[in-house]
């Protein structure tokens, strides 16, 4: 089960090196994650667990900024796009794995656990 916390978040795709592609930080308090790119992209939705399979299911919107490039080659446009982001991480942190799709690519998704929410 993943805990709350602050994450960091290494990304790429099919054939690239990580974390030379992408980069986020996210946060995690009560099933709830919120979170940012070094780029504008921003981020938020939910995080459950299901004890029988121990998996994290996130379901994510990621909003890119107008005229945003993605690392899969999706190009947001001058209007900016929303795209809804699924994904399951099997075990616990402090590091995580696994593959998502995000505008039809797979992209290779790592989390690690960087410490707690402040007070």
């Amino acid at each position: 089960m993943l805990e709350d916390g602050i994450y960091g978040l290494a990304y790429a795709v099919d054939g690239e090196c990580m974390p030379t592609e992408g980069s986020a930080l996210a946060t995690l308090r009560k099933g709830r994650i919120l979170g940012s790119d070094p780029w504008g992209g921003v981020f938020a939705g939910s995080c459950q667990f299901d004890a029988a399979r121990r998996l994290n299911t996130v379901k994510l919107r990621l909003d890119v900024p107008p005229d945003g490039r993605l690392i899969t080659g999706f190009s947001a446009g001058p209007a900016g796009a929303s795209l809804d982001i699924v994904g399951a991480f099997e075990g616990a942190a402090p590091k995580l794995s696994t593959v998502v799709e995000v505008a039809g690519a797979a992209v290779r998704v790592e989390l690690t656990y960087l410490g707690p929410l402040p007070a």
